[in-house]
């Protein structure tokens, strides 16, 4: 058998296959460098997850120390707001105390306690101080003694009161029990 034609010369892979093995190799070549990629990104991820971390446990130390610090400031404020309102209370008492005074009625010495006040002064007669500054002394406190010694070198009274707050009903559900 003879051919008029000669036989050409085929090709192992045709285009359509070579063609096809180039987008399939390109796919999985870029398939690939995109997971190492990811790879990569995903460490530098984990590195920063890490360090992040790490901070954290820094900032949440230091900021409980700063609630430490902030509770105690806290304190203090509320020691001094007290201690200014105790002092603003016994500066108005002692004001009050030595508006109370008459005139004729010099104070030589005076002792401010929770629950009592001792006065200690000379007045020009016994009932200048009954007059002038017992009633207001007995409206403010449950208990008023007062001793007079006569200081003839003075011509004057020398007094010593002693006030107490003690209130009647605590003496009385004292005496009960």
């Amino acid at each position: 058998m003879y051919s008029y034609k000669e036989p050409r010369k085929k090709p192992l892979f045709d285009k359509g296959t070579k063609l096809w093995f180039s987008f399939a190799s390109l796919t999985i070549a870029g398939l690939v460098g995109y997971s190492f990629y990811l790879y990569g990104k995903a460490s530098s991820f984990n590195g920063d997850i890490e360090s992040i971390t790490s901070s954290n446990k820094v900032l949440a130390s230091s900021v409980d120390e700063l609630e430490k610090e902030l509770k105690i400031l806290k304190m203090q404020q509320m020691l001094s707001s007290e201690v200014s309102n105790s002092n603003r209370l016994l500066n108005n008492s002692v004001k009050n105390l030595f508006d109370l005074v008459p005139d004729q009625i010099m104070l030589s010495k005076v002792i401010m306690k929770k629950d009592t006040l001792t006065l200690e002064g000379l007045s020009s007669t016994k009932d200048a101080y009954r007059l002038l500054l017992e009633p207001p002394l007995k409206s403010i406190f449950n208990e008023s003694k007062v001793n007079f010694e006569f200081q003839p070198t003075m011509g004057r009274y020398k007094f010593v009161s002693i006030n107490s707050a003690s209130s009647k009903t605590e003496e009385k559900t004292d005496v009960k029990k």
